[in-house]
C-alpha cells in the first residue's frame, strides 16, 4: 500500500513510530511535512504520488490546518483519509467526514507498541528538517504520566505507564550519536520518576553516550541523590512544571498537590548540584489576579531559576480545567466547545532571570 503521511512543523515521535511499523510491514510511506499553517497543501504532489491512504497526525493547535488540507485533498481525489493524534482521539466528532483512529495508531494497523522492539523512523523527518534537528534530538525513555493535571489531556488518553529498558535506550541513543546527535532532550513527562531505573541508566549513559542533556523532573521525584546522578551523567538542565507560585491555585485549579516547600527543596538540590533550573509558569489561569501573579513572582525569586518559560493558558478540549473557565475570554460556549479561537494562542516566552 502507498501511504501519504501528513504531519506539521516538527519531528513527531508518535507518527515516527507508526511510519516505522508501516515500512516494516511492507508499505511505502511518503511524508508530507508542513511547516507553515498558511501555506497551500501540496495537492499536485499528492495527486502525482497517488496514495492508497492519506494519514494525518494532529493536535488541537493544528487540527484546523489538518482538516483544511484533508478537505482540499478530498476535492481532487477520493482517496481514504485517516486522522490520528491527540485531538482526533479526544474529539472524533470534529472529523465526522473522515475515518478516525481513536486509539493507538500501531494497533489500528495491526501492530503493538513495543518501543524496545520498534524504533521510530526519525530519518524520514530529518530529510525535510533543518540539520540542527539531527544534532538536538527528542528522546523518550518512558511514556505516560501518573498525575492528573487539570490543564492536560494525558489522563484522558488512558495510556499505561511504560518504561523502556535502559539497555535498549542506550543502543538507540548510540545509533543516533553515530549519526550526528550532540544534545538530548529527554521528553518523558517525568524523567526522574524511578530512582532505581536512573541508577541503572545514567551511569551507562555517561559511559557510552556522554552528551549533554535536559530532562523533565518533578518536585516529588528529585532529591539530592537523583540530582547528583543527573549531574554526573552530563545533565545540563532540569525542567520543572510549576505553573503557579500559589499553592491554592495549584491545588484547587490545577490538581497539583506539591507544596511550595517541596518545590523549594527540589530546586535547591538541583542548583546545588550545579545543574541549570528551568521552570514553567502559566498566565491566564482561572481566578488569576494581580495578587496571584505577585505571589508567583515572589516565590520564583526564592527559587532562583535560570529560565522561566511563560505560557498563556490553553483550554484544551474536554480538559478538567474547562469547568473553571467558562467565563474567561479564551473559552467560549457557542452551542458546544469552541476550540478554533484558542487553537493558535499558545505562546512560550523564555525569560532569563535572576
Amino acid at each position: 500500500m502507498k501511504i501519504a503521511f501528513f504531519a506539521f512543523q516538527d519531528f513527531n515521535l508518535g507518527a515516527a513510530y507508526v511510519i516505522a511499523y508501516l515500512k516494516q510491514t511492507g508499505h511505502e510511506v511518503r511524508l508530507f511535512l508542513e511547516r507553515n499553517l498558511n501555506r497551500h497543501p501540496p495537492l499536485l504532489q499528492v495527486k502525482k504520488y497517488s496514495p492508497d491512504l492519506v494519514c494525518f497526525s494532529c493536535v488541537t493547535a493544528n487540527h484546523k490546518w489538518a482538516l483544511d488540507t484533508a478537505y482540499a485533498i478530498r476535492k481532487v481525489s477520493n482517496v481514504k483519509i485517516l486522522f490520528g493524534g491527540v485531538h482526533p482521539i479526544l474529539c472524533p466528532e470534529d472529523f465526522k467526514d473522515f475515518d478516525v483512529c481513536t486509539g493507538d495508531g500501531l494497533e489500528y494497523f495491526g501492530g503493538k507498541f513495543e518501543p524496545d522492539v520498534l524504533w521510530p523512523d526519525r530519518e524520514i523527518f530529518f530529510e525535510q528538517l533543518p540539520p540542527v534537528h539531527r544534532r538536538y534530538q527528542i528522546f523518550m525513555t518512558g511514556f505516560g504520566c501518573p498525575f492528573r493535571c487539570s490543564f492536560c489531556n494525558n489522563h484522558q488518553l488512558h495510556r499505561k505507564l511504560i518504561r523502556r529498558s535502559a539497555l535498549n535506550c542506550i543502543e538507540e541513543l548510540l545509533f543516533l550519536k553515530q549519526r550526528g546527535m550532540r544534545y538530548v532532550l529527554f521528553d518523558d513527562d517525568i524523567f526522574t520518576i524511578n530512582k532505581s531505573w536512573l541508577n541503572d541508566f545514567l551511569p551507562s549513559y555517561k559511559r557510552h553516550i556522554s552528551l549533554p542533556f535536559t530532562c523533565f523532573g518533578h518536585a516529588k521525584y528529585v532529591d539530592k541523590e537523583v540530582a547528583e546522578l543527573l549531574k554526573n551523567a552530563c545533565c545540563q538542565c532540569v525542567w520543572l512544571g510549576i505553573q503557579s507560585g500559589s499553592e491554592s491555585t495549584r491545588r484547587n485549579i490545577l490538581n497539583r498537590y506539591e507544596t511550595n516547600q517541596e518545590i523549594q527543596n527540589t530546586c535547591k538540590v538541583i542548583k546545588d548540584a550545579g545543574i541549570k533550573l528551568m521552570i514553567d509558569h502559566i498566565f491566564g489561569l482561572p481566578e488569576d489576579n494581580i495578587e496571584k501573579i505577585a505571589e508567583s513572582y515572589n516565590f520564583y525569586r526564592k527559587l532562583k531559576p535560570d529560565v522561566v518559560n511563560c505560557y498563556e493558558l490553553l483550554y484544551l478540549p474536554k480538559a478538567e480545567i474547562n469547568k473553571h473557565g467558562h467565563s474567561k475570554a479564551l473559552y467560549q460556549k457557542q452551542g458546544g466547545e469552541d476550540y478554533k479561537r484558542y487553537a493558535s494562542t499558545v505562546a512560550s516566552i523564555p525569560i532569563t532571570c535572576y
